[in-house]
């Protein structure tokens, strides 16, 4: 096999930790803070959506009180 041959090996080393390297830098300063902030944005939407919902809840909860009242 090629790529276990002893001459080759210290080459394919080399290439290996420039890839390793080049690729983290990529994914540390292009993907990794994209995906930080689609994270972000969606647990502020989820946290504007429960807030939204506890709020349409009160409404709701004071609909039925004064409707039962209304009955009583």
């Amino acid at each position: 096999m090629p790529q276990l041959e002893l001459h080759d090996f210290a080459p394919q080393l080399i290439w290996l930790v420039i890839s390793f390297v080049t690729l983290y830098l990529i994914m540390a300063r292009v993907a990794l803070p994209r995906i930080a902030n689609v994270l972000e944005e969606r647990r502020d939407r989820i946290a504007s959506d429960l807030d939204k919902a506890e709020q349409l809840k009160r409404k709701t909860d004071e609909a039925i009180a004064a409707y039962e009242e209304s009955l009583a």
